[in-house]
Order: C-alpha cells, then structure tokens, then sequence
C-alpha cells in the first residue's frame, strides 16, 4: 500500500495506583500491533510523585497513530 507510514505511536493511558490521576505514556514503534507494547513492562510516573511498572495490557487505553517515520526513532 502506497504512503504508509513506517512507525507508530502507541498512546496508553494509565490509573496511578496512588491517587487515581491519568497517566499518560506514549511509545514509538515500528509495528503497528498492539500485542507487542501490551506483552511489554513500562515505566510509569504521576504527578503525585507515585511511580511504578506494569504491563501495557493493563492499560486503561490503548491507541495507535501512524506516524512519519522520518521524526521518529522507533523501538
């Protein structure tokens, strides 16, 4: 398919186990496949100061946005 793009953002978005506020993480990849960042462990911080891992399958939220390749490094 013509103009694809070549990287993604993957765009999750957390419940900090502390206070409860969205967190929001964002993730560039080469695949557009959702299983890949949702098997992964991530790093999170809120604003509240909490910080911790999960799973991204344990996201509240999961989106993917194609992106230019050309302004990412992706994982």
């Amino acid at each position: 398919m013509a103009n694809m793009p070549e990287s993604f953002v993957h765009v999750l978005l957390f419940g900090c186990s502390r206070c409860g506020a969205p967190v929001p993480l964002a993730i560039v990849s080469g695949n557009r496949n959702v299983e890949e960042v949702d098997a992964g462990l991530v790093e999170l911080k809120c604003s509240c100061g909490w910080s911790g891992s999960a799973l991204g399958v344990e996201a509240r939220g999961h989106w993917v946005h194609g992106w230019p390749s050309d302004v990412l490094d992706p994982i």
